[in-house]
């Protein structure tokens, strides 16, 4: 099956008009910071592909995982948060590594650019009360120069951002929605059976919710 790359831009163009009709600019609203970390490890069977026309690339794909057993909270993180942002960690992912400027025999294609695509979701007592999709980057670094207090190179092995968007299901059957961005710092360890890495994430953000009285 071909991969449907102009399905994904036409999501894109559709997702951007909803976003911009539908804003919560300018609202009356509550909101409460979101600030956590987690870490993990998963090890998975990887597939390499090579396209050679109109340009020749090489790509691994690696189907992984973020799941651990908990959601620690940070030091900015609300007191709502940790009372109600807490619980078991899944979140299966699809990433895939490699670019146009890669010979197709390299051994090390999990250490170039990459992006990846999936879920999250968190679960407490079997019950899973937010659920979410997350995206980003592989491998790179965006606290760059010129950027003050640079940190980081623009490729930056085993450094992944991406953001979240998640539907949460909140007491008394209030829906709140979670934006947050996420960074992980990956170890690598490829075997000649599987691709293994080991994770610690943090994940910043806001839970909004909606305001039930706005003030006169």
């Amino acid at each position: 099956m071909p991969i449907q790359i102009e399905n994904w831009a036409r999501y894109v163009r559709k997702q951007r008009r909803f976003t911009s009709e539908n804003s919560f600019y300018g609202e009356p609203q509550i909101t409460h910071t979101v600030s956590k970390h987690f870490k993990g490890s998963h090890r998975q069977d990887q597939l390499r592909t090579v396209c050679e026309s109109p340009v020749q690339c090489a790509h691994l794909h690696f189907p992984g995982s973020f799941s651990c057993n908990s959601l620690e909270s940070g030091d900015c993180d609300s007191k709502f948060s940790r009372k109600h942002i807490h619980g078991k960690v899944k979140s299966g992912y699809r990433a895939t590594f490699g670019h146009d400027e890669v010979s197709p025999s390299s051994k090390t294609l999990f250490i170039e650019r990459g992006y990846f695509f999936g879920g999250f979701v968190l679960e407490r007592d079997d019950q899973k009360f937010l659920k979410g999709i997350m995206d980003g980057n592989c491998n790179v670094g965006i606290v760059r120069k010129p950027l003050e207090e640079s940190i980081e190179e623009c490729h930056h092995i085993g450094r992944w951002y991406g953001r979240i968007h998640a539907n949460v299901r909140l007491p008394e059957g209030e829906r709140g929605f979670l934006t947050a961005n996420i960074a992980l710092d990956v170890k690598y360890n490829e075997t000649p059976s599987f691709l293994e890495t080991d994770f610690v994430g943090t994940l910043e953000g806001m839970l909004i919710r909606e305001c039930k009285k706005p003030a006169k």
